[in-house]
């Protein structure tokens, strides 16, 4: 009797734990579900690169590598497809959005260049931008090459984006042109 008793006690608690570790494991898949991600995904996935930069409507950021320290600011590019403008802005650090960098109050305007696309390539194409940053005359080249990922460490912020070398003022250099996915 006591043997049947203590079986019982045992077979009541192993159900107890398998029940439990089954809902914890149901629970986990809910929360890997895609509907439950944010809304803010990978722009470079599954489009061209041509389509990723023109249709982003966050801060594009161009720096030297992902993680690289500037003491003059990082640049951070707003594309505007519908009338092929880019507005330049100096920032401190990278921000997961264009209104967080706002509402930080850190959008250093430099000026609004028109863009244009040098060749027909969708998944290297060369930008040639053009118009007055500071008041200054300028243009630039920027050519896109291979995509890139990874992680800002300073802003805790997984970006995505290409490989690029800009040429500004016949003096090419090789950048990153990325934007947070997280």
């Amino acid at each position: 009797m006591k043997t049947s008793k203590s079986l019982a006690a045992i077979f009541v608690v192993v159900a107890s734990v398998t029940l439990i570790l089954a809902g914890c494991g149901n629970s986990s898949k809910k929360s890997s579900n895609p509907s439950s991600k944010t809304s803010m995904q990978n722009p470079t996935a599954d489009k061209s690169a041509k389509e990723a930069l023109t249709s982003n409507n966050n801060l594009w950021y161009m720096n030297g590598t992902i993680n690289y320290k500037s003491k003059t600011g990082i640049d951070a590019y707003k594309f505007n497809k519908e009338n092929n403008t880019v507005t330049i802005y100096s920032v401190d650090k990278m921000y997961k959005t264009y209104n967080d960098a706002k509402k930080a109050n850190d959008l250093n305007k430099q000026g609004t260049l028109t863009y244009s696309f040098k060749n027909t390539s969708s998944d290297n194409p060369v930008l040639y931008m053009k118009g007055k940053l500071s008041d200054i005359p300028m243009d630039q080249t920027v050519s896109v090459k291979d995509k890139v990922a990874g992680k800002n460490h300073e802003a805790n912020l997984k970006v995505a984006g290409y490989k690029v070398v800009r040429d500004l003022d016949n003096d090419p250099a090789k950048q990153v042109l990325v934007t947070p996915t997280d």
